[in-house]
């Protein structure tokens, strides 16, 4: 990258980010309470959220850069090495939910939480996929990975301390103090996986693999339980078979040249 940004303007346009897609979310909803929205309102304003949260990034860029697709590490990658995210991927958001059932049995997270991946119907269902998993995955990795990490790699010259302080930042405005430690665990190795690809779709995938478990768990739980858990946590036979992949993706992934 050959566009200099200081540590202090990058976390700034972050931060920006967030409060305004939050600000307005609130708006959107507020509105939307107050014309019927009905069950409408909870994925409206989540798509709204994720699809504003980049706008601060691209105005600080277009006035900065000619290349905003690589300096926010929007670069294709071979299908194969996205396949290798997908293996790698199962293994670990199989281990990341034991490891938020260990930590909420001890501290569970507040009630309306999982009411926000929860949909009524049909048409609310999709576009809760849509905002939770797609854009959620999307807006999230090129604004924390694709941006944020990029500039305090550059800046530092440290990748390790880049993707700790990134996944730090990423795992506290989740405002999710129950899950903040699975949070954190996986932003480091999407980390890892934008910097071993100098890509944002492998973590973009990953993201979007742990979002979509969520999902379909809060929405389809009681069929899936059954088999998936073991006495309130991931049944062992599943966790194996998740550990096999995820050395299985790793090694493949250290190995190949993104």
């Amino acid at each position: 990258m050959r566009e200099q940004f200081t540590v202090r303007a990058a976390v700034s346009v972050v931060i920006m980010s967030i409060v305004l897609s939050v600000l307005l979310t609130s708006g959107a909803a507020f509105l939307l309470q107050n014309n019927g929205g009905g069950t409408f309102i909870r994925p409206v304003t989540l798509i709204f959220g994720e699809s504003v949260l980049l706008v601060p990034v691209f105005i600080f860029l277009a006035r900065r850069t000619n290349n905003i697709r690589r300096v926010l590490r929007i670069n294709a990658v071979p299908a194969t090495t996205l396949g290798i995210t997908v293996i790698f991927s199962l293994g670990v958001v199989v281990w990341a939910d034991e490891v938020d059932r260990l930590i909420t049995s001890v501290f569970p997270p507040p009630d309306w939480l999982p009411q926000l991946l929860r949909a009524d119907d049909p048409v609310s269902l999709l576009l809760i996929f849509l905002g939770a998993v797609i854009l959620a995955a999307v807006a999230e990795e090129i604004l924390f990975r694709g941006f944020l990490q990029s500039v305090l790699e550059n800046h530092w010259k440290n990748v390790t301390r880049a993707v700790l302080i990134t996944s730090l930042l990423f795992a506290v405005i989740h405002f999710n103090p129950s899950g903040m430690i699975q949070i954190y665990l996986l932003a480091i190795l999407m980390g890892y996986l934008a910097w071993r690809t100098n890509s944002v779709f492998p973590s973009i995938v990953m993201h979007g693999i742990n979002n979509g478990l969520a999902f379909t768990f809060i929405n389809w739980g009681e069929y899936l339980e059954p088999w998936y858990a073991w006495r309130g946590h991931v049944s062992p036979v599943i966790l194996i078979g998740g550990a096999v992949l995820t050395v299985i993706g790793f090694r493949r992934l250290s190995n190949s040249r993104g």
